[in-house]
């Protein structure tokens, strides 16, 4: 299949998504050769492109900078050297370049991406000494956002800190909407409007590629560690938009929410639960006047206290969990499941036989959760497990353009307009992954067909693996923010 693009502006609503909403160039590819199953594909993300416009979603709680630094010789001149490089990973908040060069080297070594809180003595520290490679939007809200911007969807985005800095960072931001409140009434006002701080949020990202070595530890695959900053002005509260969220709720079809993992020690006196407690009571009111999807993105944390309280109080009141591998194993152990005795590890090879194992772990964390739907973003496939949700064709509509975003983001390193899908479709799906998707439907008496499962209870597809990303901070959020957005379009016959 050879594709050729060309460019130009459209005057009409004939390229699905609106790209002329913004004067963007319309990309129309020329088939040389094509095959019919390749057209199919190309018109089907344009059906799915169109479904999106407009779609009203809100997106909360953490945005923030991402600082990228390239894991080379460089940072090793500027860190300290551990005592043991690879072995152990810090059990606290990081303090120093030591704890952070063994945080950085363990990660490496385990093979899979990881993210540990820093003081914020610390944080100045590295604002003050580190110049970063490059800088980007960061926080689970702030990618998810950017990337709805990009498909023409219609957001509306809080987020506890916005700086001008923070500012900078959104792609497109005179099409976010922010919640303001006066006098108990919420009106949506322009970001630029919204700035309230001059203090910006920024997130240390080291990535690495596979191979590379650092203090000795040599990283088995292609990924990164996040040194997280934790401001004190962070405690999951809205002020007067916490008691007026429901009004945000009648105007929008679905939330995606995210952050409850920032929490510290330093933001609560009693533990996490009153503070969750609250968060959860919020999320209640979100939805009390009409019935708004939720979408909850999990995140790593190695405070036991703190993922606990997540799944006791956040999680439940979910209609979906958004989860990588290493998330999952979490969910695995904090809920005390034994389905699966030793859960696969991205430090190993890939076996296809690992979705068998994923799908008992999804499903006994989804029925313990009490939600309707539990998704797994996995390198080779994704895959969900559900009940009482979306009908299937909306999710595994939802999961394959998924496919296509994340392979975008990972092949250029953004996604700022439709026409950037083509660069996703472009690559193939996973040939491991769609094996290991038709061991699963065997398992299941089920059949997939091209790799592709859709039956009452699971979907699953194969990814669309790229070899040499050009990065992989967010990657997983734009997994769960473009499926679960499709989901609800294709829910809703848009």
């Amino acid at each position: 299949m050879t594709w050729v693009c060309r460019s130009e502006y459209a005057d009409d609503n004939e390229f699905a998504g609106g790209n002329e909403r913004r004067g963007y160039p319309r990309i129309i590819p020329l088939r040389l050769g094509g095959s019919r199953a390749m057209q199919d594909a190309h018109a089907r993300l344009e059906a799915d492109v169109a479904a999106l416009e407009d779609l009203p979603v809100f997106v909360a709680y953490n945005a923030n900078v991402d600082a990228i630094v390239r894991v080379d010789e460089e940072l090793e001149s500027f860190l300290e050297r551990p005592p043991d490089p690879g072995s152990e990973l810090p059990s606290g908040p990081l303090e120093s370049k030591r704890e952070l060069a063994a945080a950085i080297a363990h990660t490496m070594a385990a093979g899979r991406g990881d993210e540990i809180a820093m003081t914020d003595e610390f944080a100045t520290v590295l604002e003050s000494e580190l110049e970063p490679d490059s800088q980007q939007m960061g926080g689970q809200a702030g990618i998810m956002t950017n990337l709805l911007t990009a498909l023409n969807t219609a957001p509306i985005t809080y987020t506890y800190l916005l700086s001008e800095r923070q500012l900078s960072m959104f792609e497109h931001p005179d099409e976010v909407r922010y919640p303001a409140v006066e006098d108990g009434q919420v009106r949506y006002v322009p970001l630029l409007e919204a700035v309230d701080t001059d203090r910006t949020k920024i997130n240390w990202v080291f990535e690495f590629r596979k191979g590379d070595e650092f203090f000795g530890a040599t990283a088995t695959e292609d990924t990164r560690f996040i040194a997280a900053s934790r401001p004190p002005e962070f405690d999951l509260t809205a002020g007067d938009l916490d008691e007026a969220i429901g009004q945000v709720g009648a105007d929008v079809d679905g939330a995606l929410l995210a952050g409850y993992h920032n929490l510290t020690p330093d933001h609560v006196e009693d533990g996490y639960e009153e503070t969750h407690r609250h968060a959860r009571e919020v999320l209640r009111r979100l939805r009390s006047g009409s019935d708004v999807d939720v979408h909850v993105e999990y995140a790593v944390t190695h405070d036991d206290d703190l993922r606990h309280s997540m799944y006791e109080l956040i999680l439940p009141e979910a209609n979906v969990v958004g989860a990588d591998t290493h998330e999952l194993a979490m969910l695995h152990e904090d809920a005390g499941l034994d389905v699966v005795t030793d859960p696969p590890s991205e430090a190993t090879p890939f076996e296809p036989a690992e979705i068998l194992d994923h799908y008992r772990m999804l499903e006994a964390a989804r029925e313990d959760l009490d939600v309707d739907c539990l998704q797994l973003h996995a390198m080779e496939y994704h895959l969900a497990v559900m009940e009482s949700y979306h009908s299937p064709e909306a999710l595994r509509r939802g999961l394959e353009f998924a496919a296509v975003n994340a392979a975008t983001k990972a092949a250029l390193g953004h996604i700022s307009e439709p026409g950037d899908l083509e660069t996703g479709l472009a690559y193939e799906p996973s040939e491991m992954g769609r094996k290991a998707i038709e061991l699963l439907a065997d398992q299941l008496g089920e059949t997939a067909e091209e790799g592709v499962l859709e039956t009452s209870t699971v979907a699953a597809c194969p990814n669309r693996v790229v070899d040499e990303p050009a990065g992989t901070v967010g990657i997983g959020d734009i997994v769960s923010s473009s499926s679960f957005v499709l989901e609800l379009a294709v829910a809703s016959d848009r």
